[in-house]
């Protein structure tokens, strides 16, 4: 019995040799097809596998990296973009800044320029002559194509008071347009204007003077004496100053004719006969006329018809 079972231990050993040896003796293509039935398994934690499924295999993580990054990206061109658009707006701001800066300055030249253009009123005289002043320079006005009533006439407080409530206190523009730079007293002829006003052409329309020293008078014609008969022919007739166009007194001469009117004026302590009404005070060689706020109390050393007969003699203007 146990020399049977040695003989079949011999015999299955010298199988397993022979069998060994013909596979080995036998050419490769005698083996059987290998992709044929042949499955290839990967199992996690081994090694890697090779071939070409190796080169195609994504590990599980890529997808979450790419998402990731492309998050990122987002948040760098929206940061990018607000940057950008808070330069813009920086830059605009300072742009408008430049701009009213550039702006508040021209108008601060516009206005010296204007101001070094315009002449200062010191005197409102009558309704149609005022005194100027500008750097140190003085000049009597006496509007073109105008006139109001005379000292001591019918009128007269009413015009030179709505003459002031034009242009007192403004500064003014001469504009030249009548025939002759002068008058005939030496006044400069010039429109007056504040604001943009023609300051003797709403005394027109207001009534509180004529249209006159024109064309139609042999004044010769003025640049704005169109426009001023119109306003002439239909403005309210002022108080005395009567129909026709013409107020009494010297026509514009600067007289101070006040042979109408009670004499003397209240409240004036040391009168002028009322045929020479102006005051010459030859201590401050100033000359005070009716409705000057200092001439009540002036006593005169000299009395004159005209104001003009005053600055003859070497006097000058009250201011007020």
């Amino acid at each position: 019995m146990r020399r049977r079972s040695n003989g079949l231990v011999a015999l299955v050993g010298l199988a397993l040799v022979t069998g060994v040896a013909g596979v080995a003796t036998r050419s490769p293509g005698d083996l059987p097809d290998a992709s044929v039935g042949v499955t290839v398994t990967y199992t996690p934690g081994a090694s890697a596998p090779s071939g070409p499924d190796a080169a195609t295999s994504v590990p599980p993580s890529s997808d979450a990296s790419t998402a990731a990054a492309d998050a990122q990206k987002a948040a760098d061109a929206r940061a990018a973009a607000e940057r950008a658009a808070a330069a813009k707006a920086a830059k605009a701001a300072a742009d408008r800044a430049a701009r009213e800066k550039a702006a508040a300055a021209q108008a601060a030249a516009d206005r010296a320029k204007a101001a070094a253009a315009t002449w200062a009123v010191t005197k409102v005289v009558d309704g149609d002559t005022i005194w100027v002043e500008r750097d140190g320079q003085r000049a009597k006005v006496r509007f073109i194509g105008i006139d109001t009533p005379e000292t001591g006439q019918c009128g007269f407080t009413e015009a030179r008071n709505a003459l002031r409530a034009i242009i007192g206190g403004q500064r003014v523009t001469l504009t030249a347009g009548a025939r002759d730079d002068v008058d005939r007293y030496g006044r400069l002829l010039r429109y007056v204007d504040v604001n943009g006003v023609d300051a003797g052409l709403r005394l027109v329309r207001q009534g509180f003077a004529i249209a006159r020293y024109d064309s139609r008078d042999g004044y010769g014609r003025h640049t704005r004496e169109a426009a001023y008969v119109r306003a002439d022919a239909v403005s309210p007739r002022a108080a005395c100053i009567p129909p026709g166009g013409t107020s009494a007194g010297s026509g514009g001469s600067g007289g101070s004719d006040t042979s109408s009117g009670a004499w003397p004026l209240p409240g004036d302590e040391h009168p002028c006969p009322q045929s020479r009404p102006v005051k010459g005070n030859e201590n401050s060689m100033i000359a005070h006329e009716p409705g000057d706020r200092y001439y009540g109390v002036t006593d005169p050393e000299q009395c004159f018809a005209t104001m003009d007969d005053a600055v003859a003699a070497g006097f000058r203007p009250a201011k007020v």
